[in-house]
């Protein structure tokens, strides 16, 4: 059985786990196991994700990041929001035979990340095993 690893935040814990949630039921309806690890941040996530794919090399047919960054009034969204992007797609390039999907949702407020939080959690872990499934064949 293939196994995923599930990155995720520390920050916006009730939502968070929302997320943890919805991942971790789709891949188990679709007979995934998993793994999940804690960053303390975005930016932190893909370090962390390299880190975890570098120790258990094979272990993982994909990774999915889940994260949340909300912007406040400073500079601070930008910068975080571009750094964390930037260096997922990074880590996808260097490890072309695990599929990434990035499930970072970047929103100006809580109204916005409540209208999409679940609706883009389900599609992004359906789109990685899709992406799981195209590498595979």
């Amino acid at each position: 059985m293939s196994k995923i690893l599930i990155v995720h935040t520390s920050w916006y814990e009730e939502n968070i786990n929302r997320m943890i949630h919805i991942s971790s039921e789709t891949l188990k309806e679709n007979d995934y196991l998993f793994d999940a690890t804690v960053a303390p941040g975005a930016i932190e996530l893909a370090a962390l994700a390299k880190h975890k794919l570098l120790i258990n090399e094979g272990r993982y047919v994909g990774v999915i990041f889940l994260g949340i960054v909300i912007r406040g009034g400073t500079s601070h969204y930008d910068l975080v929001s571009n750094e964390t992007f930037r260096s997922i797609g990074d880590l996808a390039m260097n490890f072309p035979k695990i599929a990434f999907i990035n499930n970072v949702i970047c929103v100006e407020s809580l109204n916005q990340l409540e209208d999409r939080i679940e609706v883009n959690t389900l599609n992004n872990t359906k789109a990685l095993i899709n992406l799981i499934n195209e590498k595979s064949s």
